[in-house]
């Protein structure tokens, strides 16, 4: 067998034996999937044209782009929230500075509601800035309604049916 082919196979065995939590693991400067939602609350596209032409609808029925908010596991969203972290801010530190480290956010063992929060609060400073090149132009709130509720409360818990778009 070809080397190169043995060490394919062998790194395929490897990933396969993986549990589902340590696949979804960080790899050296990414961000822990397993503490962010796995929803937002709102589906990007849901209700286009139906308040508004041109825009899609958020929590509350409150107008929001269409593009909001990516997906949870967007590898999009996931690498300018690495970024963001990993820098401890969004443009500057004057302007919109992160609070919580990616070695904080990823730490899965804390589950604590003021680490719930920080987490959150970073998430939808992220969204609010997701173009990354002008401050303020994103996904605004209304558009991730389950990362509102944590960062008020730091839980999810409950009946989170009301907070969404779903179904509109």
């Amino acid at each position: 067998m070809h080397p190169v082919s043995l060490i394919a196979l062998l790194s395929a065995s490897a990933t396969s034996a993986m549990s589902p939590r340590q696949a979804m693991s960080p790899r050296q400067g990414g961000v822990n999937q397993n503490v962010i939602p796995k929803s937002f609350g709102v589906t990007a596209g849901e209700g286009k044209d139906t308040i508004q032409v041109g825009s899609c609808v958020g929590a509350n029925s409150k107008l929001i782009p269409c593009y909001c908010p990516p997906a949870p596991d967007s590898p999009e969203f996931l690498g300018k929230l690495a970024k963001a972290l990993t820098a401890g801010f969004i443009f500057s530190k004057e302007q919109v500075a992160l609070p919580i480290t990616l070695a904080k956010f990823n730490d899965d063992s804390d589950t604590s509601v003021e680490t719930t929060k920080l987490r959150a609060t970073a998430m939808i400073q992220v969204m609010q800035n997701f173009n990354l090149t002008t401050q303020g132009v994103g996904c605004p709130g209304v558009s991730v309604p389950v990362l509102g509720k944590l960062q008020q409360t730091g839980s999810a818990d409950g009946d989170a049916s009301g907070l969404g778009n779903q179904g509109r």
